[in-house]
C-alpha cells in the first residue's frame, strides 16, 4: 500500500507504530473505498477492542497497559495480509481495513487474533489475563461510504462486548453468519482452527460443508422412519 508523503495530521501512532486514526480514515475514504467501488473487489473492516483495558491500567499501571497495546498490535499485524492498513483507532481500539478480503475470511482472521490475544502472556506481568472483542463489517453489504462502514463495524463490536466479550461479531442485521464463539466451545473452535490449517481451507467454508452434511442427513428419505404398514 502506497501512502502520500505529506499529510496535515500525524500519520502514525508513536507507541504502536500503527497508522493514526485520522490517516486511516483518510486512506479508507480516498483510496480503499474508491478502489473497491471501481473494481468490485471485496473490502472488510475490523475493529478490535482490548477487554477491560481501563482495569488493567488501573491495577497494573500504564507501563503494563502500553505493553499490552504493543503486544496486541504485533499479533494483529502478524495475522493480517500485507495489504491491510492497520490503525490505533482509539485508546484501546485498533482498526483494520482489508482490501480483497471477504467477510467470511475476515471472520477467520479475527478468530485467529482473538485466540492469540487470549493466549498472550506478558513477560513481566504474566498474571494479566487478556481478551479482546472484535467487530466486522464489509463493503458494500454494510455501507457504501466510510461513515456507514465504521458505524456498522462499531455496532458489531458493541454486540460482541454486550454479549460477553472475547468474541467476534458482525452487524446484527446480517444473518449470513452467527457469532461462532456464542455457540461453540473453546475446544471445538480450536479443533476447527487446526483442521482449517491442516486442509488449507478457511473455517467458514468448513462450517458450511458441515451444515450441508447435516441437511442431507435429516432430509435423506432413507433416514426417515418407515411409515406404518396397513394390516
Amino acid at each position: 500500500m502506497s501512502y502520500p508523503k505529506t499529510f496535515a495530521l500525524p500519520t502514525t501512532d508513536e507507541l504502536t507504530g500503527l497508522l493514526s486514526a485520522a490517516y486511516f480514515r483518510h486512506l479508507l475514504r480516498e483510496q480503499l473505498l474508491p478502489q473497491a467501488q471501481t473494481s468490485g473487489d471485496p473490502l472488510s473492516l475490523m475493529l478490535i477492542d482490548i477487554d477491560n483495558f481501563l482495569g488493567i491500567n488501573e491495577s497494573y499501571g500504564h507501563a503494563v497497559g502500553d505493553q499490552v497495546l504493543t503486544q496486541v498490535s504485533r499479533i494483529v499485524t502478524a495475522n493480517l495480509p500485507k495489504t491491510a492498513i492497520i490503525s490505533r483507532y482509539g485508546g484501546d481500539e485498533l482498526a483494520a481495513a482489508l482490501p480483497d478480503v471477504r467477510l467470511d475470511d475476515a471472520f477467520t482472521l479475527s478468530e485467529d487474533i482473538r485466540r492469540q490475544v487470549a493466549a498472550l502472556k506478558l513477560k513481566r506481568s504474566a498474571e494479566v489475563k487478556l481478551t479482546c472483542s472484535i467487530g466486522l463489517a464489509a463493503f458494500p453489504a454494510h455501507g457504501k461510504n466510510d461513515v456507514e462502514l465504521m458505524r456498522e463495524t462499531d455496532q458489531a463490536l458493541y454486540l460482541a462486548k454486550a454479549t460477553g466479550r472475547n468474541k467476534v461479531s458482525i452487524p446484527l442485521a446480517d444473518s449470513r453468519m452467527i457469532t461462532k464463539t456464542s455457540y461453540y466451545t473453546a475446544t471445538q473452535l480450536e479443533r476447527l482452527a487446526q483442521l482449517a490449517k491442516r486442509v488449507k481451507r478457511n473455517e467458514a467454508t468448513l462450517l458450511r460443508e458441515a451444515l450441508d452434511d447435516l441437511f442431507r442427513k435429516y432430509t435423506d428419505p432413507l433416514s426417515k422412519p418407515p411409515k406404518d404398514e396397513k394390516n
